[in-house]
């Protein structure tokens, strides 16, 4: 055991555990979503070469971009430069980490629209939210901008709504991506998609089957399911340039 200081809240946990796992066990909450109890700590992910979307070829273009998560659980550690992801960094004997600065809260909301820009969020900024059904729309919103049928009840609304949603972010704009309900499997609404890319971790890495992959393409994050029921389904979802 180590022992190590959160937000001036001395923490006695086992050598070894993220700074994200061991901040949440001593009641200390680290906004993030691509970071699963269910799933190993992501450090970085190598795209595919390519994918196929149907019979269109998707190639990647990110040759040197590596996926390094969503960063939404930055934090800052004390003698260390930069801002480092809590979901990946191991905690040491001594260290002492803040997870709530000033610059770190700004950089969360930066990331935060990134992917906010590429997911329907037009319910959450409302100012008639509370208490809304979604139908009708007060404001005439297109029903494809508002939220998806999880509102009231997402895990992404509940981290957008602490970290807070810039004003700056982007309109989503309806991309009308394939809507998969006819597969044994799961059911796959690719327009909902962030791009966490849990479902391609749990494939490769819990499942040891590598049906899942992803490509960079610009400034998106393309996804791809292989071969479910004997076909190629391809999936897409936007993702942001790095900083």
């Amino acid at each position: 055991m180590i022992n190590l200081i959160i937000d001036e809240i001395q923490v006695n946990i086992p050598e070894g555990t993220t700074i994200l796992d061991t901040a949440l066990q001593a009641g200390i909450y680290i906004p993030h979503i691509c970071s699963h109890p269910d799933l190993p700590p992501v450090n970085t992910m190598e795209p595919a070469d390519v994918i196929f979307r149907g019979q269109t070829r998707l190639n990647n273009s990110g040759t040197e971009t590596a996926y390094e998560g969503c960063q939404l659980c930055t934090v800052e550690i004390e003698g260390r430069e930069g801002f480092h992801r809590s979901c990946n960094t191991t905690v040491t004997a001594g260290m002492v980490v803040h997870t709530n600065t000033p610059e770190i809260l700004e950089f969360r909301r930066d990331r935060l629209m990134f992917i906010m820009a590429n997911h329907p969020h037009a319910c959450l900024t409302c100012a008639q939210k509370e208490g809304c059904a979604r139908f009708p729309c007060s404001t005439n919103v297109p029903e494809d901008e508002r939220c998806c049928s999880q509102f009231g009840n997402c895990e992404l609304q509940s981290i957008a709504e602490y970290i807070g949603i810039k004003p700056e972010t982007p309109r989503y704009v309806f991309s009308n991506l394939p809507v998969v309900k006819d597969e044994f499997l799961f059911e796959r609404n690719y327009n909902l998609c962030i791009g966490c890319l849990r479902c391609v971790r749990m494939c490769r890495e819990i499942r040891k089957i590598d049906a899942l992959g992803f490509v960079f393409r610009e400034i998106t994050l393309d996804l791809e399911s292989a071969r479910l029921v004997g076909r190629e389904e391809r999936v897409r979802v936007e993702r942001p340039a790095r900083d």
